[in-house]
C-alpha cells in the first residue's frame, strides 16, 4: 500500500516538473522531497490508523465471541434454571400433598387374668380361672381432603368382629390374625361452629373421666352433627344398629340409635367444671333382637315365636347427666367425675351411676397416673350393648370398683395395670339362684403409639 503510495507521488512529481518548463532543477527537487516527505507523513499516519483499526477490529470480534458465548451459556443456565424450578414446584407440591396426611396408630401387648366365680349346674365353677396375652394393633390416616372436609379411614386387629374390642388372643397354632375396617368418615367443618360427620367414626360426645357406660372400642355408624360456641357444645347423631329387609307382612323397621348431647365447660379459676345432658333412643328395638354373638348383655329378654327367640322386653330411652371437674395440684392434674343414668322405659332396675377420681396424667416424659372408680349399672338402665365389655365381663345387673395406674417412661409408650373387682347378677339371680358373683379381672398393658 505505501509502494503504491510513493509510486503516485513520484508521478505526480514528474508531471509538475515537466509543466513547470524552464524552471531551475533544484528548485524542483526541493518542492519534489517536500511533497513526498509530506505524502510519507501521511501514508505513516494513515498506516498507523489502519493498524489500530485492525487491532480494536479484532478485539471487538474477540468481544463478539466472548458475548455469544456468554449468551450460550445463559441460555443453558436459563434453561437449567427453569427446570430445577420446575421440580422445584413438584416437591413443593409433594410437600403440600405429604402436610395433608396424618398416620397414627398404637400396638398394645397385654397380660391378663380373669376370675368368673358363676356356678354352673352341679355347683361347679363354669369357667377356670383364665390367664391369656392379647395385643392390639390399630393405624389410621386422616386426610385433609379440601380447606374444610377431612377424611378418615382405620383399620383394627379384632375377633369376629366384636364391635367392643380390637384385642386378639395370642392362640391358633401362630394362625394370623384379622384386621378389619374401623374407621371409614368424612368430617365436614361448613361453619366456625360446627361439623357434619359422615360413616364410621370415633365416638363424638363427650363421656366424664374414666367412666365405662360406652365402650371406648365402639366405632358407631351414620350421621353426627357437633357444634360448640365458646363455653357450650353439642352433638346430635343418628346410627344404624340393624338394617332389615323382608316380605311385605314382616316388620322391617330398622333398629336405630338416636341421640343428642348438649353441654358447657365452666371456667372456675384456673379450675373448670364441665356439665353435660346426653339423651339417646334405641328405635324399634323393643319386640327385637338387635344382638352381637347372639347376646342381650344382660339387659331383660322375653320370648317370642317358635322356635322361641329371645328379644328385648324394654325400649331403652336413656337419659345421662355427667359432670367432670379439673383442678391442678401444683404441676400434676387432678379429676373429679361422676355419671348418672336412667332408662325412661322400665318401672324398675333403670338405674346406672358411676364416680371416679383420677390423679395425674401418663402421656408425657415420666409422666404417671392413679385413678379409681365404682360403678353400678342396673339390668335395664343402660343398652347392654354399648357398655365397657371388660367391667364385669360386658353385662349389666353389676357393680364394683375399677382401679388404675398408669406410668410413661418416655413420651408415647405408656405402661398401664386396671384391676376390677366387681359383682354380677346383683339384682336378678341365675337361673341356679345365684347372686352377688365375684368377678375379677386384672389386665397389664405396654402400650406404644405413634
Amino acid at each position: 500500500m505505501k509502494n503504491l503510495i510513493l509510486a503516485a507521488a513520484v508521478a505526480t512529481a514528474l508531471s509538475v516538473s515537466a509543466q513547470a518548463g524552464a524552471a531551475s532543477p533544484n528548485s524542483e527537487l526541493s518542492q519534489i522531497r517536500e511533497q513526498l516527505e509530506s505524502l510519507m507523513q501521511r501514508v505513516d499516519k494513515l498506516e498507523q490508523e489502519n493498524t489500530q483499526l485492525k487491532s480494536e477490529n479484532e478485539a471487538l470480534k474477540a468481544t463478539d465471541e466472548k458475548l455469544e458465548a456468554q449468551g450460550d451459556y445463559l441460555k443453558s443456565e436459563a434453561r437449567g434454571l427453569r427446570k430445577e424450578s420446575a421440580q422445584a414446584a413438584l416437591e413443593v407440591g409433594r410437600v403440600k400433598d405429604a402436610s395433608k396426611v396424618a398416620i397414627t396408630g398404637d400396638v398394645r401387648y397385654r397380660y391378663e387374668m380373669i376370675s368368673d366365680e358363676t356356678l354352673a349346674a352341679g355347683g361347679v365353677q363354669s369357667t377356670a380361672d383364665r390367664y391369656r396375652d392379647r395385643i392390639r394393633a390399630r393405624l389410621a390416616a386422616t386426610v385433609k381432603a379440601t380447606d374444610n372436609i377431612t377424611v378418615g379411614i382405620g383399620m383394627t386387629t379384632t375377633e369376629a368382629n366384636d364391635p367392643r374390642s380390637g384385642n386378639q388372643s395370642l392362640t391358633g397354632s401362630f394362625s394370623k390374625k384379622s384386621l378389619d375396617l374401623d374407621l371409614a368418615y368424612f368430617d365436614w367443618k361448613f361453619a366456625s361452629w360446627g361439623n357434619l360427620i359422615g360413616g364410621k367414626m370415633k365416638q363424638p360426645f363427650i363421656k366424664p373421666g374414666q367412666s365405662l357406660f360406652w365402650d371406648n372400642d365402639i366405632t358407631p355408624e351414620g350421621l353426627a352433627l357437633n357444634f360448640s360456641s365458646g363455653m357450650f357444645f353439642g352433638t346430635a347423631y343418628n346410627y344404624w344398629i340393624n338394617e332389615v329387609s323382608g316380605a311385605e307382612n314382616t316388620r322391617t323397621a330398622d333398629t336405630m340409635l338416636r341421640g343428642l348431647q348438649v353441654g358447657a365447660r365452666f371456667p372456675m379459676g384456673a379450675n373448670t367444671l364441665m356439665l353435660a345432658l346426653h339423651y339417646y333412643d334405641l328405635s324399634a328395638g323393643q319386640g327385637r333382637a338387635p344382638f352381637y354373638n347372639n347376646s342381650s348383655n344382660g339387659n331383660t329378654t322375653v320370648n317370642v315365636g317358635t322356635p322361641a327367640t329371645a328379644v328385648l322386653a324394654f325400649d331403652y330411652e336413656v337419659i345421662d347427666l355427667s359432670a367432670e371437674y379439673n383442678m391442678m395440684f401444683g404441676q400434676t392434674p387432678f379429676q373429679i367425675w361422676a355419671d348418672y343414668a336412667q332408662n325412661q322405659d322400665p318401672s324398675d332396675l333403670d338405674t346406672a351411676w358411676a364416680a371416679g377420681v383420677l390423679f395425674g396424667k401418663a402421656g408425657n416424659y415420666r409422666t404417671f397416673e392413679v385413678g379409681a372408680g365404682y360403678q353400678v349399672v342396673e339390668k335395664d338402665a343402660l343398652f347392654g350393648q354399648l357398655i365397657d365389655s371388660d367391667f364385669a365381663g360386658g353385662n349389666t345387673d353389676q357393680e364394683g370398683w375399677v382401679l388404675r395406674a398408669a406410668y410413661a417412661p418416655v413420651r408415647n409408650w405408656t405402661l398401664n395395670t386396671t384391676y376390677f373387682l366387681n359383682k354380677r347378677n346383683v339384682d336378678r339371680p341365675t337361673s341356679l339362684g345365684q347372686r352377688d358373683i365375684d368377678y375379677d379381672r386384672l389386665q397389664v398393658d405396654f402400650n406404644v403409639k405413634f
